[in-house]
């Protein structure tokens, strides 16, 4: 998967010390033994094992290993207890404003009900085989990009869900995976305390069926959506790693001989009327 991933990294612009990330569900002992990556040395929020993972480290998990029990239950390595599942506990703790608020965000969690032994958490261009979900951090510019590629071809993502709350476990990991779908996250306190996320950095993931056609939007949709100056650095990157760019410069709709004056500058320029 690394010419997707260079693609991605060409036309997408990440920071340097962030990677794409593959996360896969590993269901049996026998999967889990024979996936060849270091298991994790000791416990961690599920949120820390991506973050390792999106720094350049891989790892494969079991149920003892993750600490968080919110991730525990919503990824399907235990079950939530009732006052989880109908909202007693998040009211208590003072995460909404009245009891019928809290059962509503609680009754709407991404449970996966399923036997799960392990996970396997690596960047995204050292897996082996395709990936259950792919998870991106990034500027709110190019989670802009990565929307528009998916709109491209798939049109309104109707199943985004976010409430602030666990951010990676729950948003991104859990509802991808059962939607099928791109789901979107601000992440959550807990997940930026841990995680030592920086505060411009939010979330992208979707299951990994839609990945090429995504990257497909976004490369379709490079002519139109990005002004010259970021077409320029796309080609940058396309040097850096080996992906053949060919843009059109002068074509992005946003400026597109409107004769609006951009932001900065002095003087009124009335608007171009249409021909008749």
């Amino acid at each position: 998967m690394k010419k997707e991933t260079k693609e991605f990294r060409t036309y997408l612009k990440f920071e340097k010390d962030r990677h794409l990330i593959g996360v896969k569900f590993l269901f049996t002992q026998q999967e889990y033994l024979a996936c060849p990556v270091n298991e994790a040395t000791h416990q961690m929020f599920f949120c820390m094992m991506v973050k390792s993972a999106a720094v350049g480290h891989s790892m494969k998990v079991a149920k003892d290993h993750i600490y968080c029990s919110a991730a525990s239950d919503v990824l399907g390595f235990t079950e939530p207890g009732e006052d989880i599942r109908n909202g007693k506990t998040a009211y208590q703790r003072q995460f909404y404003e009245t009891p019928e608020i809290a059962k509503e965000v609680s009754q709407g969690i991404p449970y996966l009900h399923h036997q799960v032994y392990g996970m396997c958490i690596r960047p995204l261009e050292e897996c082996e085989q395709e990936p259950d979900v792919v998870m991106m951090f990034c500027k709110p510019y190019t989670a802009m990009r990565i929307i528009q590629g998916y709109s491209y071809t798939f049109g309104v993502d109707r199943q985004i869900q976010t409430v602030g709350m666990g951010g990676i476990c729950t948003e991104l990991m859990a509802g991808a995976y059962q939607r099928q779908d791109m789901n979107v996250s601000f992440l959550c306190s807990g997940t930026r305390f841990a995680g030592s996320w920086r505060d411009d950095e939010v979330g992208v993931s979707f299951p990994y069926v839609i990945f090429l056609r995504v990257l497909d939007g976004v490369k379709q949709t490079a002519d139109t959506f990005e002004p010259d100056e970021k077409k320029e650095e796309i080609q940058e990157r396309g040097k850096l790693f080996g992906i053949p760019v060919t843009l059109e410069m002068g074509t992005n709709y946003h400026r597109s001989s409107l004769g609006v004056a951009r932001m900065g500058v002095t003087g009124y320029y009335p608007r171009k009327r249409k021909k008749e």
